[in-house]
């Protein structure tokens, strides 16, 4: 067996180009470095050929989520690392890299409109109206997929609470973590229920080829797909409408999608 040719920058650019990304772009990138195989200059070279792409005047997002218990004693943009890869990971200590203030799904942003879109992450549901995400998708932002599926696009979660999907609570008892704010006080801030189960979230797969909103490429080992999110987010409510549970998964053990279809059936909303 061949062994895998190693990425350049040079490469890595080149297929961003050709699924779509432009200068000026702003997105926000979701990934799995291990699926690309072996890049010379490790995740590093990743994020410099997208900052390349788009260039000064585009904007990156790297979603810098991390769980409960990794704001613990409490969550600092400084410290608290991020559980989604190497790339968000690496991509908050960046020199220019603003982060956000919320304790499980800050986003770090690189480019000329940072501030503004990280600015008041505490005073918005986690990914729901007015959230970074929300933002990025308003000012016409996309969604890069580097070796992982739409299961992982934050966004779809976004178009349920514009759809005002019906969730029931992942928790009993929904828990408040610490923040560090900037001025080093210390704040304690309520989680809401607005992330939850992603199982099912690749449905929007075919609606969105179907209208030509997804574009695919190839980066090494890694498939690459791009889209606009506020595509993602009209076609979630398209979908929520038609069938309040389609982006429910059906696995019994889920509290989440199960009680919420359970809640669905008992409001005549679905048979």
């Amino acid at each position: 067996m061949s062994e895998k040719k190693t990425l350049t920058g040079s490469d890595i650019a080149l297929a961003f180009r050709k699924v779509g990304l432009a200068t000026g772009d702003s997105l926000i990138v979701h990934s799995s470095f291990r699926s690309l195989g072996p890049v010379d200059g490790g995740p590093a070279t990743v994020i410099q050929a997208l900052l390349d792409v788009i260039g000064p005047e585009g904007n990156l997002v790297f979603p810098t989520f991390s769980g409960p218990s990794m704001a613990e004693p409490y969550f600092d943009t400084d410290k608290t690392p991020a559980y989604v890869g190497i790339i968000p990971e690496m991509g908050r200590k960046l020199p220019g890299a603003v982060r956000s203030l919320h304790p499980t799904h800050s986003v770090a942003v690189i480019g000329p409109a940072a501030e503004a879109l990280t600015a008041g992450h505490l005073d918005c549901r986690a990914v729901g109206s007015g959230s970074p995400l929300d933002r990025l998708a308003e000012m016409g932002g996309k969604i890069l997929m580097i070796g992982v599926t739409n299961n992982s696009n934050t966004t779809v979660h976004v178009g349920e609470e514009h759809a005002g999907a019906m969730k029931v609570l992942r928790f009993i008892k929904v828990p408040s973590v610490k923040v560090r704010l900037p001025d080093g006080s210390i704040i304690s801030h309520q989680l809401d229920n607005s992330p939850s189960c992603s199982v099912a979230f690749s449905a929007i797969d075919y609606p969105l080829r179907r209208k030509g909103q997804m574009s695919d490429g190839r980066l090494g080992g890694a498939q690459l797909m791009l889209m606009r999110g506020d595509d993602v987010i009209e076609t979630v409510c398209e979908m929520i409408r038609d069938k309040p549970d389609v982006l429910l998964c059906t696995w019994d053990d889920c509290r989440v999608c199960s009680k919420t279809r359970q809640a669905l059936r008992a409001a005549g909303r679905i048979e």
